[in-house]
């Protein structure tokens, strides 16, 4: 074993990390318990302690190194980790903890919304990065990572995570050429100095060596995925914030489609007067549904009359909120929801404007909401005008109210919106980013194309782009909700 109890003490046992004498093979198609009560039979350990049957990583960069060495396998890991601490599975990798050199890693990070990295468990590091939080510190948790051939899998209690099947001649940018599939040693590694690692049991199956490679998707040469896989491999949170379950589609569907083209989703349901969601019970409903799924859990107030039909604590439950101003109502009383021709009035277009600029304002400076969605979407019967109506002077007044209120402005991939220049605007302002489709069925996903060439012509960068705030940090917590509607 890695150390024992003494009087009370425990004893740490530390080794270097050499493997002249040790290389082993894992028999294929069986299973090796590598657990904890005979751990020491098929790991070298750096710095860990032994507590029980339970292995404890605590310092930095103190590691488990596998005695041996694998071309494909499933590994399945159960911990857990406490306060704040966050590291690696390598595989493939040379038997060193500089894993840049060689294989893949997958992060274990179990941190709240903006602590520590923002990637989260379960995430393939710089390949198919995940950001989506899926398991809470002080839990116990599986953790499972499959390689056959060129296809490589990361589950978290059995939902999977990650995926990415590996092409003939993959792209990488300069640093990573060594991340790619061959064969190697496997190394569980915590990187930050802070909390704990508990490992419990490390069970390895051994797979044949033989086994033959996937096809890639076929789209995988085109420019939007060259650019997405690029994105990844700079680490830049890559999030369809405003995804819905519309057509008939599911959510294995959504995430199936995230994982294939390298991004994730946020998945919200329309919640306001006339919509399907009405009330806290129907809101709480969908929660509880949507909560083990690996996705976003987000909700789009619909109308002005949401304030009205939720509680702040039913709210909050939600990772984010969103809104548009695509429904108020005029001087003249009427109620608009600018998609719809027959419930849209333009009697003059600059008034019109006008009273679209002002109702922008009043939402975002009044509503406690995260994100501006759809944003400057004008009605079919001015929208060829867009340039001309979306002035400097429009543009500088929403961008205000949106740095004021800390409430990130979408990059919407559907309606193409707001211009490229909006966004630099809003950017040299210091506003945060979200990307978002706002699916209305189950054919018209997309890959993003609109964000990608805004990040591109707008030069943002990961520091642009919004994440969820923490459990203790909800908006609508702090700032309530208004004591009457907006407009």
């Amino acid at each position: 074993m890695f150390g024992k109890k003494l009087a009370g003490y425990l004893i740490i046992i530390t080794l270097p990390l050499t493997f002249a004498a040790c290389d082993m093979r894992l028999k294929e198609g069986t299973i090796t318990y590598a657990g904890m009560q005979n751990a020491s039979k098929f790991w070298k350990p750096y710095e860990v302690k032994m507590n029980d049957s339970i292995v404890i990583l605590e310092k930095q960069n103190a590691r488990l190194v596998s005695k041996f060495s694998l071309r494909n396998f499933i590994a399945t890991i159960n911990l857990k980790t406490t306060g704040g601490a966050w590291g690696y599975v390598m595989f493939h990798t040379s038997g060193n903890s500089d894993s840049a050199v060689k294989g893949y890693k997958v992060l274990i990070n179990n941190t709240d919304y903006r602590n520590g990295n923002p990637q989260k468990t379960g995430s393939l590091c710089l390949m198919r990065n995940n950001f989506v939080r899926t398991v809470t510190e002080d839990t116990w948790f599986e953790l499972q990572v499959t390689v056959r051939a060129n296809h490589i899998t990361v589950k978290v209690n059995q939902n999977l995570i990650s995926e990415y099947i590996e092409p003939d001649n993959p792209e990488r940018i300069d640093g990573l050429e060594g991340m790619i599939l061959s064969s190697g040693y496997i190394i569980l590694q915590k990187s930050s100095d802070m909390g704990q690692f508990q490992v419990g049991e490390i069970n390895i199956e051994a797979l044949s060596a033989d086994i033959a490679g996937e096809e890639t998707d076929p789209s995988s040469p085109d420019l939007t995925a060259k650019a997405l896989d690029e994105l990844n491999q700079r680490g830049f949170p890559l999030i369809d914030f405003h995804g819905h379950l519309k057509g008939g589609l599911t959510v294995e569907e959504v995430c199936r489609h995230g994982r294939l083209h390298g991004y994730n989703y946020g998945i919200s349901p329309n919640c306001g007067l006339n919509f399907p969601v009405t009330n806290d019970s129907a809101l709480l409903d969908y929660f509880n549904v949507m909560k083990n799924e690996p996705v976003l859990k987000a909700m789009q107030c619909e109308g002005r009359e949401w304030i009205t039909l939720f509680t702040p604590v039913a709210i909050s439950n939600f990772d984010y909120i969103f809104t548009d101003a695509m429904t108020w109502t005029d001087h003249k009383g009427r109620r608009m929801r600018l998609w719809i021709p027959e419930e849209t009035f333009v009697d003059n277009e600059q008034q019109f404007m006008e009273m679209l600029v002002g109702k922008i304002e009043a939402i975002l400076n009044q509503e406690p909401v995260d994100i501006h969605v759809n944003p400057t979407y004008l009605p079919g019967i001015i929208a060829a005008d867009y340039q001309r109506l979306w002035t400097p002077e429009r543009m500088d007044r929403v961008i205000k109210a949106l740095k004021d209120n800390d409430v990130a402005l979408e990059i919407n991939a559907r309606f193409k919106i707001p211009s490229i220049e909006f966004i630099k605007r809003a950017r040299k302002a210091g506003v945060k980013f979200t990307f978002g489709t706002n699916n209305a069925g189950n054919n018209d996903l997309n890959r993003l194309e609109y964000c990608l060439e805004a990040i591109r012509e707008a030069g943002l960068t990961p520091e642009d782009i919004f994440l969820p705030r923490p459990a203790g940090d909800k908006k609508v917590l702090k700032k309530g909700l208004p004591s009457k509607i907006t407009g």
